[in-house]
């Protein structure tokens, strides 16, 4: 079958050959002006993914407060310094930062952390606040004072101003004062966590212990996820010959910081003091596992042991201690401690250990260090003199 075309014809007019040169130029621009916007970045090319949205550091900041509540000090920080990176102009990140490094034991840090605050607001009252809280945990009682002061002369209501200048005057024995600052800080923020810590310790300092237990146990209601408060309780509940309930506020506080061996400490000396010292030389080993390293540990371990006659593992340990050493069991290099308030107990004993092996040359080595480290102490010189009896008695 065959279809005719018939006599159709089709005439091209001039309009539509001028419409579709219209349409080119159009189509024409419209690239130009895309490859145009392309090139200063005005908008994205096609089907090329969008970037992913940044977080705010205001999202990093509750986030912090979120882990500080819980008790996760570490991944709070973590956060703060997220917050400061997305925003360094905002010196109130730099305020909470540095107060939780006080917290987790590096005031060194926190300086660091509060100078960068009162860079950006020199009139600010926390940054001086906290400022003062790290340099009295450095020990440096003189620039403490003067930022405390600062800190209330900007702000006289400042709670923790208060607070932390209680707490100079109580590391620096003033404690009329002390507790002046302290029960006003109280006064002017009963809620806060900090003011009834700073409070129990100065209760503490003074020997109000039943006092300052209930001032920490206050600050825990408040926060019940802060490691220090519980081994603060646990220490005034050990001084009052507590030592069971003493020794449950230590285990929260190793609950709540597992890999801080401070907890361990705390349990090892409170079995240390009730004569058990199997169980005081567990929680050290414990201690040793998290830190091998750590001289401090070795010499804890070697006075356990010299009170448990076990001198021949006392004496490696104390010399670690002291000394330094490639621990035999461990294979670790150990440096020695120097001798000073903390570490005199171990110098006196490893020297004490090393005259009953007669090895005395050794052990006067020693001895005359303790000698002139403590040439006032009627104790220490005691210990020395009968350590030098020793010796001479064999050398006769």
């Amino acid at each position: 079958m065959h279809l005719q075309r018939g006599k159709f014809t089709f005439k091209k007019k001039k309009r539509d050959r001028y419409g579709r040169i219209t349409i080119y130029l159009v189509l024409i621009l419209v690239g130009l002006y895309i490859i145009r916007q392309r090139q200063t970045e005005v908008i994205s090319a096609p089907f090329v993914p969008t970037p992913t949205a940044t977080r705010s550091a205001l999202s990093f900041v509750q986030e912090a407060e979120a882990y500080f509540s819980s008790g996760k000090i570490s991944e709070a920080i973590e956060s703060y310094k997220l917050a400061t990176t997305a925003d360094t102009t905002v010196a109130d990140y730099w305020i909470k930062l540095a107060r939780l490094q006080v917290y987790d034991n590096n005031p060194s840090e926190a300086l660091v952390s509060a100078d960068t605050a009162i860079a950006l607001d020199e009139e600010n009252s926390m940054g001086h606040a906290v400022r003062a809280l790290a340099l009295d945990w450095l020990q440096e009682f003189d620039d403490a004072t003067m930022s405390a002061v600062r800190a209330i002369q900007l702000d006289g209501k400042n709670a923790l101003a208060h607070a932390y200048y209680a707490e100079i005057l109580t590391d620096t024995g003033r404690y009329a004062q002390a507790g002046d600052e302290a029960r006003l800080a109280i006064s002017l923020n009963p809620n806060s966590m900090d003011v009834h810590r700073v409070y129990g310790q100065f209760l503490e300092s003074v020997g109000a212990y039943e006092d300052a237990i209930i001032e920490y146990q206050t600050a825990a209601t408040i926060n019940p996820n802060i490691a220090l408060l519980y081994i603060r309780l646990g220490l005034n509940y050990r001084v009052l010959g507590d030592y069971d309930t003493a020794i449950e506020y230590f285990q929260r506080a190793s609950s709540l910081d597992p890999n801080d061996v401070g907890p361990y400490f705390s349990i090892s000396r409170t079995y240390y003091q009730t004569g058990e010292y199997g169980r005081s030389t567990q929680y050290l080993e414990r201690a040793l596992e998290l830190e091998p390293w750590n001289a401090d540990i070795y010499g804890r371990l070697g006075l356990v042991e010299f009170k448990s006659l076990n001198y021949e593992s006392a004496i490696i340990n104390l010399g670690c201690a002291v000394e330094g050493c490639t621990h035999p069991a461990t294979n670790t290099e150990i440096n020695g401690l120097p001798i000073s308030s903390l570490t005199l107990e171990y110098y006196y004993t490893y020297g004490s250990v090393l005259s009953a092996y007669l090895d005395c040359d050794h052990a006067m080595q020693i001895m005359n260090k303790v000698s002139a480290y403590a040439p006032n102490d009627e104790v220490v010189q005691g210990i020395v003199q009968e350590n030098k009896n020793i010796c001479q008695v064999t050398n006769q």
